[in-house]
C-alpha cells in the first residue's frame, strides 16, 4: 500500500499515537508523516504509507491554516491550558479595536521566540527536556511569516481567531506574545490545523472511521502520489524514456517538449514529474540545458506497482 492518507486527529493523542494505529492497519507497510501536533491540538495530520514515505521532502506544506482560540488574562509556563499559570489579569474591558490593532503587528515576516516548551533543541537537547528540569536559556527570535491573521469572535476571557502561517510558527507564541501586547498576558486555549498546502481536514478520515474500516477503507481514501506532488508541474515522455529513467539514465529531449520556458531551469533547481499511464510510477526528473536539447535527470524514482 502506497500513498498519502489524511487524518483528523483528536485532541488528547500524540502524533504517534495516530502513526502507531495506523501502522498497524497497513501492515508490514512503513508509515510516517510530515509534522506533528501537540497532544492537546486537533486536525490535521499528513500521514505517509509505503513509498509515500519517500515524498516527505518533495511535499508543498509551506502554509499551515489553524483555528485557535486564545485565553486572554492567563499565561502559563507553556503558553497553553497544559502548563502552570504564571499571571493573571482581567480582560473583561478589553476592546475589539485593541484586538484588531495588535492583530496587525503580526501580519507578515516577523521575529518569534519559541516556547521552551517545544521539540527545538538547544545544543542537542530538545528545549521541553531542558524546561522539565527548571533550565530555561535565552532563545533567539526566528523569522516566520503570517500569511493572515483573522479575528472571528471576542467573548471575554476568549479570543477566536484563524491563522495562516509558514511552517515553523508557533501558535502557542502567538497566543502569548498577542496577550502580552494587550497587557494582560495570554495562552492558547485550543487550537485545530485545518489545512497544511493543498491538503484540507475536509478530506481527512477520523481514527473512528480508520478503525472501524481497516484496511479497506485507508486504501479508499488513500491519495496517489500524483496527486500529492501536483504542485510540481508535469512532463510528458515516451515508454521508452521511462524506461531509461527508471534504470536511472538521462535522455535528452527536444526544448520545445518543457511546457514552460527553459530559463525557469537555469541552475537546474526546478524539479518536474513524470507519471506512468496508470500512475503506478512517479519520477521526480530535474531538467539540465544540454545544448540545443534538454537533459532529463532523475532524482527520485517512486515505484507503487507492488502493493502489500
Amino acid at each position: 500500500m502506497h500513498g498519502i492518507l489524511l487524518v483528523d486527529k483528536p485532541e488528547g493523542i500524540t502524533s504517534n499515537d495516530v502513526v502507531r494505529i495506523v501502522k498497524r492497519i497497513v501492515r508490514p507497510s512503513k508509515v510516517g508523516h510530515t509534522g506533528t501536533l501537540d497532544p492537546a491540538a486537533s486536525g490535521l495530520i499528513v500521514i505517509l504509507i509505503g513509498s509515500g514515505t519517500r515524498t516527505l521532502d518533495y511535499l508543498d506544506e509551506r502554509r499551515k491554516s489553524y483555528s485557535l482560540t486564545v485565553r486572554l488574562g492567563e499565561e502559563s509556563d507553556t503558553c497553553d491550558r497544559e502548563g502552570t499559570v504564571i499571571r493573571t489579569e482581567d480582560p473583561s474591558g478589553i476592546e475589539s479595536e485593541q484586538i484588531e490593532k495588535a492583530l496587525e503587528s503580526y501580519r507578515g515576516v516577523i521575529d518569534q521566540v519559541p516556547p521552551h516548551y517545544s521539540a527545538i533543541k538547544k545544543e542537542g537537547t530538545p528545549l521541553y527536556k531542558l524546561a522539565r528540569k527548571g533550565v530555561f536559556p535565552s532563545l533567539e527570535p526566528r523569522k516566520v511569516e503570517i500569511f493572515s491573521l483573522s479575528m472571528i469572535r471576542w467573548v471575554p476571557p476568549f479570543l477566536d481567531l484563524e491563522l495562516v502561517c509558514s511552517k515553523g510558527t508557533y501558535a502557542r507564541s502567538l497566543a502569548r506574545d498577542i496577550g502580552r501586547d494587550l497587557g494582560v498576558g495570554g495562552r492558547l486555549e485550543t487550537l485545530r490545523r485545518t489545512a497544511s498546502g493543498s491538503f484540507d481536514v475536509t478530506e481527512a478520515l477520523t481514527l473512528d472511521e480508520i478503525e472501524s474500516g481497516g484496511r479497506d477503507v485507508v486504501r479508499v481514501h488513500l491519495m496517489d502520489l500524483a496527486r500529492a506532488l501536483m504542485h510540481i508541474p508535469d512532463l510528458k515522455v515516451t515508454e521508452p524514456e521511462l524506461r531509461r529513467l527508471m534504470r536511472g539514465n538521462a535522455p535528452a529531449i527536444a526544448r520545445s517538449r518543457l511546457p514552460m520556458s527553459d530559463s525557469a531551469f537555469k541552475g537546474g533547481e526546478r524539479l518536474m514529474k513524470i507519471a506512468s499511464g496508470t500512475g503506478s510510477i512517479v519520477i521526480l526528473v530535474r531538467p539540465e540545458p544540454k545544448g540545443t536539447e534538454i537533459a532529463v535527470r532523475p532524482v527520485k524514482v517512486f515505484n507503487t506497482l507492488s502493493d502489500d
